[in-house]
């Protein structure tokens, strides 16, 4: 267990050193500012981008159009952060940086978990900054009730988690950045072509980022998301597990 949080605490400087965890915060709370402003301005701005002439009614904005626009934009935030640590382990397979301190006794094992947890902890500290800036900015701009407001933040986090560990699982496959994209890319299609299979809708991981606003307007209910939650959970300890023993196996 000390290693793991010696390890974990390494992993935390060296995002700070490298300007990763800047970078992180920066476009999460950039997007978290900018989700309800564009929501308030959007019925404004709409009619400059119309065709002269053609007249557009629009209702006024509320707090769940805000919301929209942050459940619309988290995905270019993942994108970011899968971007920006795509390399954290995949660099130091490649540069053989892990050969001094496994030789000296660290267990692969805490290599694996020590990076999982301070990837995810980072996903959750940017996830954090950006839903709370929403929500006060939201709070202030466009007032206004929604049920399984928690519950829907909740379903895409976890969803987040989900690709943070294929991409882990990537890097130790392929041993390169390349790797590690492709695979999480490759993942998030197949889920998306499996979608298709309305049987198997309520089972996909896909349903914690596509029934968002659906939650929000209670078109659906958080026992919708039961199975759905249930596989994203034992595929994240899957990929976990896969990628502690194919790394453990692995020549550097």
């Amino acid at each position: 267990m000390r290693a793991l949080i010696a390890f974990t605490k390494k992993e935390f400087m060296e995002s700070v050193r490298t300007y990763k965890l800047l970078i992180i915060l920066a476009v999460f709370l950039l997007f978290g500012m900018l989700n309800p402003i564009i929501a308030k301005l959007m019925p404004e701005l709409l009619p400059t981008f119309l065709p002269q002439g053609m007249d557009v009614t629009l209702q006024a904005p509320g707090a769940i159009d805000s919301w929209m626009q942050f459940y619309k934009n988290i995905p270019i935030q993942i994108v970011v952060q899968v971007i920006v640590f795509s390399g954290v382990l995949a660099n130091e397979l490649s540069k053989g940086t892990l050969v001094n301190m496994l030789t000296k006794g660290l267990s692969r094992k805490t290599v694996i978990l020590s990076k999982f947890t301070s990837i995810t902890a980072i996903w959750t500290l940017a996830y954090l900054v950006s839903f709370s800036v929403t929500s006060a900015y939201t709070l202030y701009l466009l007032p206004g009730e929604l049920p399984n407001i928690f519950f829907s933040a909740f379903c895409l986090w976890l969803f987040g988690v989900l690709l943070l560990s294929i991409m882990l699982l990537g890097s130790v496959l392929f041993g390169n950045i390349y790797g590690a994209l492709l695979t999480t890319g490759g993942f998030t299609v197949l889920l998306m072509l499996l979608n298709i299979a309305v049987k198997l809708q309520k089972y996909n991981p896909n349903l914690l980022a596509s029934g968002n606003t659906a939650l929000l307007t209670a078109d659906m209910l958080p026992s919708d998301f039961t199975f759905s939650i249930l596989t994203t959970c034992v595929l994240i300890l899957l990929f976990l597990a896969g990628t502690l023993r194919i790394f453990d196996k692995k020549l550097i």
